[in-house]
């Protein structure tokens, strides 16, 4: 039991708020006379936090109402339809019977005033009587008076008052009554008129009794104006408000008698501002009428001489008791029809919901009958439609993959080709290659020779893609057959020219740069058909462009090796020999601008420590990471 009691407590969120409840749960149980003391501090407090605790956990419920209860569109429906038609029709009724209460209230109100006022106006008449026999002849329509005299006033009372006062009748019975004081000699003439009669006219009209309950008033907060007496004082209501006992209370006349539409229900109360005799002590008088529809009726006019209503008032009654039940009637109907629509709606948007979330998780093979012809039921075909889509999507996709997992393996047999610059021991030769698809169309190779030299090249087949990379490797199948040793950089590009012809149309063609080069002497030698010019950095940072004529392979079998020159130099320690494809100096920004041989040469001209990463590094800066538009080759020789 005790683990089931950490359990539950532990599942409370959150906890500060129900302890909060809890610490002001004294607040709510233990009444308090709010008295400016310790303990009516703590009362206090006790109130704050279980106000505090009681909006917070009200709020987080009506979250969790939200989230868990409204999650379904139905269920919102539902909630729509009865803030829609329920609520209104509710709030109506409580909007009209409440101003039928206050507004019979107010009649009832003004009834009793008229009644007090009459009486007032009559005991200040009679008081002012010479003879006491007068004065109680002039009151004898009005209820039981009696006349004493008094040598002292109770504090605050002085002669020509006239007011409420709870005293000691003669026959020794305390009651409240209306007492005019007058002046007689030293001693003082009291003239005293019981309520007994206060509310007859009015009770007339609403029929019923009339509850009389008096209080204590403590006289430190809270005004009441007084509208009989001739004085205005401060007064709080001790036990009204409060639940404390009275100090007394009685009733005039009879309790009304009825059920159903004729149960009794109390008006608004009616206070008098009364002054206990003995003590001067403020205290409060409330009259609350008591009555029912039948009494009402009855005052009005409605009943007939026996007291029992007449056919008329039962047919206006009846009429309006079948007016009310067909409101209601058409009023369930409504709801009824109301529920059974936004049960077909909240079915449908379910369906979707559930296809929704099955499409999400990725079976695409869902589908949704359609209900009606609606809008939800053409949100439903098209939901279908595009289930549908999704699913041809899916099949283009597999296929996508299967084809790009080809291209991968394309790739890797192409980045094979590449010649491996770690086994060939060659540091001061870089080189690298970016495709601007899966596989590229550029080529580059290194061929070791006799006597530590070696041939080089770096070729771009017109084109982008898969068939270009195919061309790429067919080149370099056609330079590893032919003797390089034996023949100089101008004899294989034309031998490479011939066997491209024979086999390809002029439509199909590639660029190239071919030579040799020699890492320890720096000596270097190469042809330049139809590629982009290469760039020497020397040491000290001077570039040169080197731009040999030349003619791109496969465009002319017969001018081809007539239209080659060949560039030789050699490389001193520090210098560096650069090759590239027209895929970096075509490079091009966010703005379409290209990259251009300006760019490179300028940035050649400044010191690097690692010239590939550099020249890389600036072209990834200047495309701001724009896709590039060709594969890019870099060839870099140093010594």
């Amino acid at each position: 039991m005790v683990s089931g009691l950490r359990r539950a407590l532990a599942a409370l969120r959150p906890r500060w708020a129900w302890i909060t409840l809890a610490c002001g749960l004294p607040w709510l149980l233990i009444p308090s006379s709010r008295l400016v003391t310790g303990s009516g501090c703590l009362w206090t407090l006790s109130g704050l936090a279980f106000w505090v605790a009681a909006f917070v956990l009200g709020f987080l419920g009506i979250r969790w109402l939200w989230r868990r209860i409204l999650f379904k569109v139905s269920r919102r429906l539902w909630v729509i339809l009865i803030l829609v038609s329920f609520l209104p029709a509710l709030s109506l009724t409580a909007l009209f019977v409440s101003v039928g209460w206050l507004g019979l209230g107010a009649q009832v109100g003004r009834a009793f005033q008229g009644d007090l006022k009459r009486m007032e106006t009559a005991v200040r008449e009679a008081v002012n009587q010479p003879s006491d026999a007068a004065a109680l002849k002039a009151l004898e329509v009005l209820g039981e008076a009696h006349v004493r005299r008094v040598d002292a006033l109770p504090p605050g009372v002085k002669d020509g008052f006239v007011g409420y006062v709870y005293d000691v009748t003669p026959e020794g019975k305390k009651v409240v009554a209306l007492r005019a004081v007058a002046a007689e000699g030293d001693r003082h003439r009291l003239l005293s008129l019981g309520l007994g009669r206060m509310s007859a006219s009015g009770r007339e009209i609403w029929g019923g009794r009339m509850i009389y309950r008096l209080d204590w008033g403590s006289g430190e907060k809270g005004k009441v104006r007084s509208k009989l007496g001739n004085e205005e004082a401060p007064l709080e209501f001790s036990g009204l408000f409060t639940g404390a006992s009275p100090v007394t209370t009685y009733q005039d006349g009879e309790v009304p008698q009825g059920r159903g539409l004729f149960h009794p229900f109390s008006l608004p109360p009616v206070g008098l501002r009364v002054i206990d005799w003995e003590t001067g002590r403020p205290m409060l008088l409330s009259a609350t009428p008591e009555t029912n529809l039948e009494e009402l009726f009855r005052g009005f006019g409605f009943g007939s001489k026996g007291g029992n209503l007449s056919g008329q008032t039962l047919l206006i009654i009846g009429g309006l008791v079948v007016g009310i039940f067909l409101l209601f009637s058409f009023q369930l109907v409504a709801l009824v029809m109301g529920f059974y629509l936004a049960r077909q709606l909240g079915k449908a948007v379910d369906g979707l919901f559930r296809g929704v979330s099955r499409l999400s998780a990725g079976d695409f093979t869902v589908r949704i009958r359609p209900r009606g012809r609606d809008q939800v039921a053409r949100l439903t075909v098209a939901f279908n439609e595009m289930a549908g889509r999704l699913q041809q999507a899916d099949v283009e996709r597999e296929e996508r993959l299967r084809m790009e997992e080809e291209l991968r393996v394309a790739r890797e047999v192409q980045m094979r080709l590449l010649p491996d610059l770690e086994a060939l021991h060659l540091p001061s030769v870089r080189a690298t290659i970016l495709p601007a698809r899966e596989v590229a169309g550029d080529y580059y190779d290194l061929f070791p020779l006799p006597e530590g030299s070696l041939a080089f090249l770096i070729a771009d087949v017109s084109g982008k893609g898969t068939s270009a990379a195919f061309y790429a490797a067919e080149t370099k199948g056609v330079l590893s057959a032919l003797d390089k040793e034996a023949l100089d950089p101008r004899e294989v590009a034309a031998r490479l020219n011939a066997i491209w012809c024979e086999g390809h149309g002029k439509n199909l063609f590639l660029t190239l740069v071919y030579g040799t080069f020699h890492p320890r002497t720096g000596r270097f030698a190469f042809v330049r058909a139809g590629h982009p010019p290469a760039f020497l950095r020397r040491a000290e940072g001077a570039v040169e462009r080197l731009n040999p004529r030349g003619l791109g392979v496969g465009l002319s079998a017969a001018r081809f090796a007539g239209a080659l020159e060949l560039c030789e130099g050699t490389l001193e320690p520090g210098d560096r020999l650069v090759f590239y494809t027209d895929g970096l100096s075509e490079a091009l920004d966010p703005f379409d601008a290209l990259y251009g041989e300006a760019r490179l040469a300028e940035l050649l001209a400044r010191p690097a420590e690692d010239l590939q990463a550099a020249i890389l590094a600036d072209v990834t800066a200047f495309t701001q990471g724009r896709p590039l538009a060709d594969d890019l080759t870099l060839l870099i020789l140093g010594r």
